[in-house]
C-alpha cells in the first residue's frame, strides 16, 4: 500500500527561531570518573504544565498547599520565592523510600484551620501527617482502615474537599472515599472510625471499581452561639449535616428540590453554602431552610460547573465552569453578572506560559487569600495563578505564580550530538534546552496546547536532524486547525519543524480520521534521513517512508492477519520497541509483543532494507510481560548491539537484557533487575564503548547507575535523584558532555544529573539539587 503526496505546500514550519544557540557547557572538565567523585541533581527548568487538582491554607494565611494528579503535592516556600515539592525522599516514611515508591498524585491535602504547621495528606490509600509545615511526615495509622481505595488522576480528580480538619481542634480530621465512605480521626490520625450514618457514594457508571467522588466536606464559619457544623456531600446521595464535629450525621432538612451530586462547594460569611455541579451542570445556595437551583431560578447558562468560592471580607460570590467562563455576584447571590479571564505568566515565572491565555482556561478550585484582601487563587491546569478582584471586577486577570512546579509528564528525552536536548511530554510538546537551569519560552512543534510528544529519533545522517509523531491526546475533539497529528522533522535539533506532506491511511481507518495515524513508536536510518519507519497507537499497521514523508509504505510482518497487527496497543504507553541501529545502514528493529490473533508474531524482527522486508531473528518474549512499557535501545557506534528491559515491575523476570549480535541471542546483564530505561552517553577518557546509565537495582539496590566498562561494573551515582519517589518513564544521555545524564518521570517532568564540583551531603527538604556522592 503506498500513499502519495497530495501536495507539497501541506507540509509547513513552525516555530521560527534566529537566535545563536549552543548545548549546555558541563560542570565538570574531567572528562572521567575522579576520586571522591559527585553529581549534581536538579530538576530541568520547564515549569508548570500540569493539573494542580486543589488547594488549601490555614486560617491565616502562613502555609499554602497545592496537590497534583500525577505526583505529590507543593508548598509555597516563601524564603525561596518558588514552590516545592512535599513528597519527597527527604521528608516521607522509609516505607515509601524505594523504587517508585509514592509514584501518584495526592487525592486530597488539608492544612489545619488553627494550626499552620499541621497538614493532613491523603497518597496512595493512606493518610500522611505533618507537623512541621510539610517538612517530614509520619503515618500515624500503619493499620486499619488503610489502605483504602482511591484514585488521585481519575475523572473525579476535580471534585473535593475530600478531607476536612476541625477549624479550632487539628486533631479531628475526615476523609471522604469513593469506595469505603466517610471515615473519622480524632486523635490526629491515630486511629480512623468510620461513619456509618453518611452512605457510601453511588457510582455513576457501572464499570468496575469506584466510579463517583468521595464524599466532599465543608465546615461551616463559626457564628455565636451557634453549634459549628460540617457539612458532608454523599454523591448521589445529597447533602448530610453534623453539629457534634463529624461523629454523627443526619440529611440536611430542606424542602423540594435538592443536589444529588456536587463538584465543589462554599460557604460565605454569612453562612449560605454554594455549591456547582457539574453534572447537572447547574449552582445551587442553602440560606439554611432550602435549596435554590440558581441556574433554573435566575437563568443562568447551564455549565459544566468547575468551583465556586465566596470572598471572606465581602458579599462577593464567583463561580466558573471547567474553562474558566462564569458568573460573579456581589450581593451574596441574589443578582449574577457574566465574567471573563485572561491570563498571564508572573514575575520569574515560565514565559511560555503565555499559552494559558486562552478561551478556555482549565479550572479546578478556587481560594481566597486569608491574608491579602480580594486575592483569589486558582488551581489551573497550566499551574497556580492568582487574581486581585475587588468587588465590581469584570474579569479575573489571572497571573501565574507556578514557578517551582515541575508537573509534566515525561515521554522522551535526545539529544542529537552537537546539539542541545529536547525533551517531550504529555500536552506541551517539546523543549529544546540551550539551558537546563532556565525556564522554557516556548515549546514544539509549535505552541499548540495539549500537543503530545511520545517519541523523537534522531540520526547520524544528517546532524540537527528529528523525527517525531507528535499527537494531540484529546483524540475527541479539537481537530479543526488541521494540527491534530503534527508529526513531522526537524533539521536544525528541534527548533523548527515541518510536518509530514501526508499521513497514510492505516487499515480499518477512515482517510478523514484525524488520529488515523498518530502516537505509537517512530524511529529513522542510521543512513538517510528520509528513511523512517512509525509503528502507530491502538495496534494499527506500521508504515514506512523513502522519501522523508511524502509516500508511505505499509508494513506487514509475514504471518499477519486483520487490519490491526500492530504491537502499540493504547496510546498512552510509554513503549519504545522500533529502533534504527545507530551504526549499520537502512537497518530497523521491531519487537513484536505478539497477542491474540497475531500471537504468533512475537519475537524481534529485523530489516536490512529501510523497512521493506522483515526477518524474526529472535522467537518469542525478550523478556516477560514486554507487552507494556517495554524499551528497546540501540547502542550509538556499535552495530548490531541492542538492551532490552519491560520495564515492569509486576513480574518474576525484570532482569535487563543485551545482544551483542542483532538480536539473535540474548543474554541476561548479571545482577541488574528492574530497569525503567537504559541511555548511552559520551564514553569515558579512554575507554571505547559508551557511557551507560539505567534506573534500577543492582544486587537488589535501587538507584541511578552508570557503567563505563561495557556493563562490566556499575557504580551508584544516587539513590532518590533531588528527592523524587516518583517513577523514571525515560532515560537519556548527552553524547558530548561526560556523565551527563537525563532522567523523565511520570508526574514531575525531568531531572538531569552529571560531575560536579559540590560537597555531597544529604539531600534536605524543599532543597532546590542535591549533590550526591557516586559510588
Amino acid at each position: 500500500m503506498i500513499v502519495l503526496a497530495l501536495a507539497a505546500a501541506a507540509a509547513f514550519w513552525f516555530t521560527a527561531d534566529a537566535e545563536a544557540h549552543s548545548p549546555p557547557p558541563a560542570l565538570s572538565q574531567a572528562g572521567a570518573p575522579v576520586a571522591g567523585e559527585a553529581y549534581q541533581w536538579k530538576h530541568v527548568a520547564i515549569g508548570g504544565g500540569g493539573m494542580i487538582s486543589g488547594l488549601s491554607t490555614d486560617a491565616a494565611g502562613k502555609t499554602f498547599v497545592a496537590r497534583t494528579d500525577v505526583y505529590g503535592a507543593y508548598i509555597w516556600n516563601a524564603d525561596a520565592n518558588r514552590w516545592s515539592q512535599l513528597v519527597t525522599a527527604a521528608s516521607m516514611p522509609d516505607t515509601v523510600r524505594t523504587q517508585n515508591g509514592a509514584a501518584a498524585g495526592v487525592y486530597e491535602i488539608v492544612v489545619a484551620p488553627s494550626r499552620a504547621t499541621r497538614i493532613y495528606m491523603a497518597l496512595q490509600g493512606r493518610v500522611y501527617r505533618s507537623d512541621d509545615a510539610g517538612k517530614h511526615w509520619t503515618q500515624p495509622s500503619a493499620g486499619n482502615p488503610f489502605p483504602l481505595i482511591w484514585d488521585a488522576n481519575s475523572e473525579f480528580r476535580l471534585h473535593g474537599p475530600f478531607m476536612a480538619v476541625d477549624p479550632t481542634n487539628p486533631d479531628v480530621v475526615l476523609l471522604g472515599t469513593p469506595a469505603a465512605g466517610l471515615w473519622r480521626s480524632a486523635d490526629a490520625g491515630a486511629s480512623w472510625a468510620r461513619v456509618a450514618s453518611v452512605p457510601v457514594s453511588k457510582d455513576r457508571k457501572p464499570d468496575a471499581g469506584a466510579q463517583a467522588p468521595g464524599t466532599m466536606l465543608w465546615f461551616e464559619p463559626a457564628v455565636r452561639g451557634k453549634p459549628l457544623r460540617l457539612f458532608a456531600l454523599s454523591p448521589g446521595n445529597g447533602m448530610f449535616v453534623s453539629t457534634d464535629r463529624g461523629a454523627t450525621f443526619s440529611p440536611l432538612p430542606a424542602a423540594g428540590a435538592q443536589p444529588m451530586t456536587l463538584q465543589r462547594g462554599t460557604f460565605d460569611r454569612k453562612g449560605t453554602f454554594f455549591g456547582v455541579d457539574d453534572l447537572t451542570k447547574s449552582m445551587w445556595s442553602y440560606d439554611g431552610s432550602r435549596w435554590r437551583d440558581l441556574t433554573t431560578e435566575l437563568g443562568l447558562t447551564a455549565r459544566e460547573y468547575a468551583a465556586v468560592v465566596a470572598n471572606p471580607r465581602s458579599d462577593q460570590v464567583i463561580a466558573v465552569d471547567r474553562g474558566g467562563q462564569g458568573y460573579m455576584s456581589n450581593d451574596g447571590g441574589a443578582s449574577w453578572s457574566s465574567i471573563s479571564h485572561s491570563s498571564k505568566p508572573g514575575a520569574g515565572d515560565p514565559p511560555w506560559l503565555r499559552v494559558a491565555n486562552g478561551s478556555f482556561f482549565t479550572t479546578a478550585d478556587l481560594m481566597f487569600d486569608p491574608a491579602v484582601p480580594n486575592r483569589l487563587w486558582v488551581a489551573a491546569g497550566t499551574g497556580v495563578f492568582y487574581a486581585d478582584v475587588p468587588p465590581g471586577i469584570v474579569s479575573l486577570d489571572w497571573i501565574s505564580q507556578t514557578r517551582g512546579i515541575e508537573e509534566l509528564v515525561a515521554n522522551d528525552v535526545i539529544q542529537p550530538p552537537g546539539h542541545s536536548p529536547i525533551f517531550a511530554g504529555w500536552d506541551f510538546g517539546m523543549h529544546v534546552k540551550d539551558d537546563l537551569n532556565a525556564f522554557s519560552t516556548t515549546f514544539g512543534p509549535n505552541e499548540r496546547s495539549l500537543m503530545s510528544v511520545q517519541q523523537m529519533d534522531w540520526t547520524p545522517a544528517k546532524p540537527g536532524f528529528v523525527v517525531t509523531n507528535a499527537s494531540d491526546a484529546r483524540t475527541g475533539c479539537c481537530w479543526e486547525d488541521g494540527n491534530a497529528v503534527m508529526a513531522g522533522v526537524s533539521t536544525d535539533g528541534g527548533r523548527k519543524w515541518r510536518k509530514f506532506s501526508t499521513l497514510p491511511t492505516p487499515p480499518g481507518t477512515k482517510e478523514d480520521d484525524p488520529w488515523k495515524m498518530s502516537f505509537g513508536t517512530i524511529a529513522v536510518s542510521a543512513s538517510d534521513a528520509d528513511n523512517i519507519i512509525w509503528a502507530p497507537a491502538f495496534n494499527r499497521l506500521p508504515f514506512y517512508t523513502l522519501d522523508g514523508g511524502r509516500s508511505w509504505t505499509a508494513v506487514r510482518l509475514p504471518g499477519a492477519v486483520g487490519e490491526t497487527p500492530g504491537s502499540f496497543r493504547d496510546l498512552w504507553l510509554q513503549r519504545k520497541t522500533m529502533t534504527a541501529d545507530k551504526t549499520l545502514p537502512a537497518t530497523f528493529y521491531h519487537y513484536h509483543s505478539g497477542g491474540g490473533e497475531n500471537a504468533a508474531l512475537q519475537g524481534l524482527w529485523l530489516s536490512e532494507d529501510g523497512g521493506k522486508s522483515w526477518n524474526k531473528v529472535f522467537e518469542g518474549e525478550i523478556a516477560p510481560s514486554s507487552d507494556m512499557a517495554a524499551k528497546l535501545r540501540s547502542v550509538p557506534g556499535h552495530a548490531g548491539h541492542l538492551f532490552f528491559t519491560s520495564a515492569f515491575e509486576h513480574t518474576g523476570d525484570t532482569a535487563l537484557r543485551r545482544s551483542t549480535d542483532g538480536g539473535r541471542t540474548w543474554q541476561i546483564v548479571p545482577n541488574v533487575t528492574r530497569v525503567d530505561d537504559i541511555a548511552f552517553g559520551k564514553a569515558a577518557k579512554g575507554a571505547r564503548y559508551p557511557t551507560i546509565f539505567f534506573s534500577g537495582k543492582v544486587s537488589g539496590e535501587y538507584g541511578i547507575w552508570r557503567s563505563i566498562d561495557n556493563a562490566a561494573s556499575w557504580q551508584r551515582l544516587v539513590d532518590f535523584p533531588a528527592g523524587t519517589l516518583d517513577q523514571v518513564s525515560v532515560v537519556g544521555a548527552d553524547p558530548d558532555v561526560f556523565g551527563r545524564v537525563y532522567l523523565g518521570y511520570v508526574g514531575s517532568s525531568w531531572i538531569w544529573g552529571e560531575p560536579a564540583p559540590c560537597k555531597p551531603a544529604p539531600y534536605q527538604p524543599f532543597a532546590a539539587s542535591q549533590c550526591a556522592a557516586v559510588r
